[in-house]
């Protein structure tokens, strides 16, 4: 009995480290260019915001970089200088060699937006891209939609369409109301569709839409939300300047805000102000030149 007991005591041990080496430590908020992270099997890949690091994650933070960190579950952020090699533990960050650490609180309002990031996005990010994953998408020529991204929050009454691929012959773009009526049908010749005057469209109201064939048959379809008056203004009256002087980790909670909201359009503006992209995942990646 004993010893059955001292064998269970070991692998309850076992299974908690491994839980606790697959759960996130650090959630980046900023990182300069250069930030490289290894992960324990070696691979490397640049630090980015919206990645969460675990424990045996390994930092390279060169000379004049810089590395922005929320430790998950305190109210801190820490900023790493480089030079200076760091290493992600069970619940902090160690610095291996390089300056001391500057910490500073994080408001809670901030902390909010990363629980309901992770909780939205829930499976840890900083892996390496699956290559040619980019060059096989940009081969398909099948119509599909860049904007807006399906199920988008507008912050305008003026709802514009961008399409990529190949149009259809005589093709429309219908729009129906959250009834199911049709609500405007417009001819679908160009890439880019913005619509005119005569659809009316209002706050807070609802819409689907689909490209149809002129001789039938629905090519490509979605969904997007007009936002409420009030939200609008809130969302674009908190806009952080795109400035030299703004700290990337305020670009970064707007961005995630947006993003939340389902903003996709304002949101996606950040994350390029920021050189990076998000997956509908996500996953970030760096801006590809």
């Amino acid at each position: 009995m004993k010893v059955w007991l001292k064998c269970a005591f070991v692998a309850g041990l076992l299974f908690a480290g491994v839980a606790q080496a697959n759960e996130p430590v650090v959630f980046v908020l900023a990182a300069s260019d250069k930030v490289v992270v290894s992960n324990p099997k070696g691979q490397q890949y640049s630090a980015l915001p919206t990645q969460r690091l675990l424990h045996g994650h390994t930092v390279a933070v060169p000379k004049g970089q810089r590395f922005s960190v929320l430790v998950l579950n305190t109210g801190n952020r820490r900023v790493y200088n480089g030079p200076a090699q760091l290493k992600v533990i069970a619940d902090t960050v160690r610095v291996l060699s390089g300056p001391a650490v500057k910490v500073f609180p994080v408001e809670q309002a901030h902390l909010d937006l990363i629980d309901q990031w992770i909780n939205l996005y829930a499976r840890p990010r900083g892996v390496l891209p699956v290559k040619g994953e980019k060059a096989e998408a940009t081969e398909d020529k099948s119509l599909r939609v860049l904007r807006p991204i399906d199920g988008s929050l507008l912050l305008t009454r003026n709802p514009e369409f961008v399409f990529q691929g190949d149009l259809p012959r005589e093709g429309n773009l219908m729009l129906f109301d959250s009834k199911g009526k049709r609500f405007w049908v417009e001819p679908l010749e160009s890439e880019y569709v913005s619509l005119p005057p005569a659809a009316k469209f209002e706050w807070g109201q609802s819409f689907t839409w689909e490209v149809r064939r002129l001789t039938g048959g629905r090519v490509v379809s979605g969904s997007f939300h007009i936002a409420s008056e009030e939200t609008a203004r809130s969302l674009l009256e908190a806009r952080v300047p795109d400035t030299a002087g703004t700290m990337p980790e305020a670009k970064l909670f707007y961005g995630m805000r947006l993003q939340l909201a389902k903003a996709f359009k304002e949101a996606n503006e950040v994350w390029e102000s920021l050189g990076m992209e998000l997956t509908t995942q996500g996953q970030p990646s760096r801006i590809r030149p």
